[in-house]
């Protein structure tokens, strides 16, 4: 008796759901830090990064995103290159972030990351 499926093919049909889920995590939490975010000119919301494997620490006060959509595409395109178990990071490193998390915006008294991050928890059963 012989394998019907070689294991090796189960992993990788195992590997690319892994991905898939991470991808579809990845993405309902950059939208919901970037629709959660304050806007006065875009700037704040337009300077969300994702990166793989370490964190993006760019920031231009020049790139403004007063919708979000261009921030969430720009993203997601990140991700393509995604393999399995690697780290995804969503950060902004613009200077007044930190503030901006801890309540300084009347538009997000609660914080952007902290909120969206017990949102996902709550939905993913994390």
């Amino acid at each position: 008796m012989g394998w019907k499926n070689k294991p090796t093919e189960f992993i990788r049909v195992i590997e690319q759901e892994l991905i898939q889920t991470q991808k579809k995590i990845v993405a309902d939490t950059l939208q919901g830090v970037v629709l959660a975010s304050p806007v006065d000119t875009g700037a704040f919301r337009g300077n969300h990064r994702v990166s793989i494997g370490s964190v993006d620490a760019t920031a231009s006060s020049s790139e403004k995103d007063t919708s979000g959509a261009g921030t969430i595409s720009k993203g997601l395109q990140n991700l393509i290159a995604l393999k399995p178990f690697q780290t995804v990071y969503i950060s902004n490193s613009l200077p007044y972030a930190y503030r901006l998390e801890n309540g300084w915006s009347d538009q997000a008294p609660q914080g952007i990351y902290r909120t969206t991050f017990t949102y996902i928890t709550q939905k993913y059963g994390g």
